[in-house]
């Protein structure tokens, strides 16, 4: 799995199974996604704010009944309890693997969580191949 379907997941369990995540879950979590000295400082620090964001979520969540029929309805209770305030962390940390990276999912999550925080299509619309060669001149 990738660091930014681990953040994913994280979200997921954070508006669907709040009660699930105690203080050594989210350590646990920390933990198994490698943040420590290995991480570069940039992405440990938008990793900290993704789990800051699970936390709020977690805790708005926890406070209301949670109905679990539709497994596929965790987006939508991210976007009702904070909107585009979580998804930004997640857009910093896509951009800072695009970044270092330049693949092609990495890119990929980038347009879809642009288009989230920002009501608007990544670079005009550019295609990875558009936006890859640009990178090269």
């Amino acid at each position: 799995m990738s660091l930014l379907d681990e953040v994913d997941y994280l979200y997921e369990r954070a508006v669907m199974f709040p009660t699930t995540l105690s203080d050594q879950a989210f350590a646990d979590w920390t933990e198994a996604v490698g943040v420590g000295p290995e991480m570069d400082k940039e992405s440990a620090r938008y990793i900290r704010r993704c789990l800051n964001v699970s936390r709020k979520l977690a805790a708005f969540w926890s406070a209301r009944d949670v109905d679990v029929d539709d497994p596929d309805e965790w987006r939508s209770r991210v976007d009702l309890s904070l909107g585009v305030r979580a998804w930004r962390p997640q857009l910093d940390l896509a951009s800072r693997l695009l970044d270092a990276s330049g693949d092609e999912a990495a890119f990929g999550r980038v347009v879809e969580l642009f288009r989230i925080v920002n009501n608007e299509p990544f670079l005009e619309g550019a295609s990875y191949e558009d936006w890859f060669e640009s990178r090269q001149n």
